[in-house]
């Protein structure tokens, strides 16, 4: 039976659970620039670094050991600490204050 919910493999978290549904970005750049998440608004481009996670290690608050290296299908990894410590934000003066 085919699911609508797209593979993202592992957990980046704990590793365990084959599927996972929760995408999180990070503010710091992607192991594979233009891989990762942006910002029209503010003219990121897609370099911001993701990784995903099972619905327990969300809810606790679990801390990643890797990130996706590439696209979220690709399966492919890489350890957290190799991300630059340059950050990677949203340029706030661009978005409208409310």
């Amino acid at each position: 039976m085919k699911s609508d919910v797209p593979d993202l493999g592992p957990c980046c978290c704990c590793g365990g659970a084959l599927r996972v549904r929760n995408i999180v970005m990070l503010n710091r750049r992607a192991p594979l620039l233009g891989t990762g998440w942006g910002c029209v608004v503010c003219g990121l481009p897609m370099d911001g670094a993701v990784y995903v996670a099972c619905d327990r290690c969300l809810e606790t608050s679990v801390r990643p050991r890797e990130v996706i290296s590439g696209y979220a299908a690709s399966g492919l990894r890489a350890p957290i600490e190799s991300l630059s410590p340059e950050p990677f934000d949203h340029r706030m003066e661009f978005h409208a204050k409310d």
